[in-house]
């Protein structure tokens, strides 16, 4: 494979602020959502995830959190990272509120255990994620940079299509009992969103975010290639094998393969990482660190799960929790103190470059809530896990709490740098701006033509 250049951004490729914001900031009110959920439903969460509620809270995370905040930053990515175009923004703007409706009655239903409200919104959920892989897919002919992102979120969606038809065919099971849905069955549907979906999605967006905004540059990606191999093909193995032979000895094999994959995939950024030319640790890459181990503690308890280990019931809950809220949640919490301030600077503040002095990223971001956020992101998330692992509901409570805290911490830094005139301009020495406004795109070569050009 010949070398790469240095990746270019491409802001005139950006879509209109209207498609990827409602997507980030629905997910930003997801996030408190699910983070208030795990002191309240603590008890419920000590004693196992076969409970209506567990289910509700793990759904409002995974769908209403995490997917919904990788739909808007795909949205943005995808045209600025990857040099395409967005088949249909208007059908990405109108998808946000069908999608979020069906999130929104899909998870109250099975909070209270409403068959028909989980069938009929699962249906609309269903829908809505159909139209926005169908939307991307279509985009996939307009990318010029071929990047092991475009191939890591082309295998993301086509597991996002899998483990909807899994969840689609649960949800309606659910209210017509057409067959017993057994535990196997349950781990084949979470296990296609998880490693499949967000798995891919979330290692191959990391690769990219890693390249711009660390300067963090390779020429050639054959480990990467190699690892999206093998965590696809041993996906298809282990969910396969937990609906044909959940009992037998190809489940581990599978699963250790996946965990192998997983040391590859956190290995390799860390080498990306330490090859980066911007050597100040970002509040990013705190969160990168976190979710890395969470990664790691995830294929400690799974693979020995996979074995057919005899373990307390919230040892199930703390390998989702480790997965969902560790390698998941801290990444888009990270990426998020990326992406958004992009976002609203691209859109708010480049079209006035060269006519007074323009705020940098980090001038977006309210630091002392981040780390504010950070310290009690990690604190509670700690404490949680381990009031799972010991099956303390008090641990549990106090850790979620926590958490909660972190969670409008950084709720509250995220929704300054989106609130209009939140930021002074400031000048710099001798009067001047600070410093030219493009390079208040950090990370990554600009494309020539993208330079904003200043209003006459």
């Amino acid at each position: 494979m010949e070398r790469m250049a240095a990746p270019a951004i491409r802001p005139q490729r950006s879509p209109e602020l209207a498609l990827p914001l409602p997507y980030l900031m629905a997910a930003l009110a997801a996030f408190v959502v699910a983070a208030a959920g795990v002191p309240l439903l603590a008890p419920d969460l000590v004693r196992g995830s076969d409970d209506p509620r567990v289910f509700a809270l793990t759904h409002v995370a995974v769908l209403g959190w995490v997917t919904m905040a990788m739909m808007g930053a795909l949205y943005q990515l995808f045209p600025v990272a990857l040099g395409a175009r967005i088949h249909s923004v208007r059908l990405g703007r109108w998808n946000f509120y069908a999608y979020g409706a069906g999130v929104s009655g899909f998870v109250p239903s099975f909070f209270v255990d409403w068959t028909p409200g989980v069938a009929a919104f699962g249906v609309l959920v269903v829908g809505g994620i159909a139209h926005f892989a169908s939307n991307l897919l279509r985009s996939y002919p307009s990318v010029r940079h071929w990047h092991p992102m475009a191939a890591y979120v082309l295998a993301g969606l086509a597991w996002l299509v899998v483990t909807m038809g899994f969840g689609l065919t649960w949800a309606l099971d659910w209210e017509f009992h057409w067959f017993v849905i057994t535990p196997a069955m349950l781990a084949a549907h979470v296990h296609a969103g998880l490693v499949g979906w967000l798995g891919c999605t979330w290692m191959g967006v990391s690769y990219k975010l890693m390249e711009l905004f660390a300067l963090a540059h390779r020429g050639r990606w054959r480990v990467a290639y190699a690892n999206l191999i093998l965590v696809n093909g041993a996906l298809v193995g282990l969910d396969v094998s937990l609906v044909v032979r959940p009992a037998s000895g190809a489940t581990l094999v599978f699963a250790s393969l996946l965990g192998a994959a997983a040391v590859v995939f956190a290995c390799d950024l860390v080498a990306l990482w330490v090859r980066r030319r911007r050597r100040p640790v970002s509040l990013e890459q705190g969160h990168v660190a976190v979710s890395l181990a969470s990664l790691l503690l995830a294929v400690g308890l799974g693979v020995p799960l996979a074995a057919g280990a005899t373990v307390a019931p919230s040892w199930v809950v703390a390998y989702g929790y480790a997965a969902i809220a560790g390698t998941f949640g801290f990444a888009v919490v990270g990426k998020t103190y990326k992406i958004v301030p992009f976002l609203v600077w691209l859109h708010r503040y480049s079209p006035h470059a060269g006519t007074r002095p323009l705020p940098l990223l980090t001038d977006l971001v309210d630091g002392r809530l981040g780390v504010a956020s950070f310290a009690l992101l990690a604190l509670g998330y700690a404490t949680v896990l381990a009031g799972l692992l010991s099956a303390r509901v008090v641990w549990v409570q106090a850790g979620g709490i926590t958490f909660l805290g972190g969670a409008l911490c950084f709720a509250g830094a995220i929704v300054g740098v989106v609130w209009p005139g939140r930021w002074i301009g400031r000048s710099g020495p001798g009067g001047g701006p600070r410093r030219p406004a493009v390079a208040a795109l950090p990370g990554a070569r600009l494309d020539p033509a993208a330079v904003p050009t200043p209003p006459r």
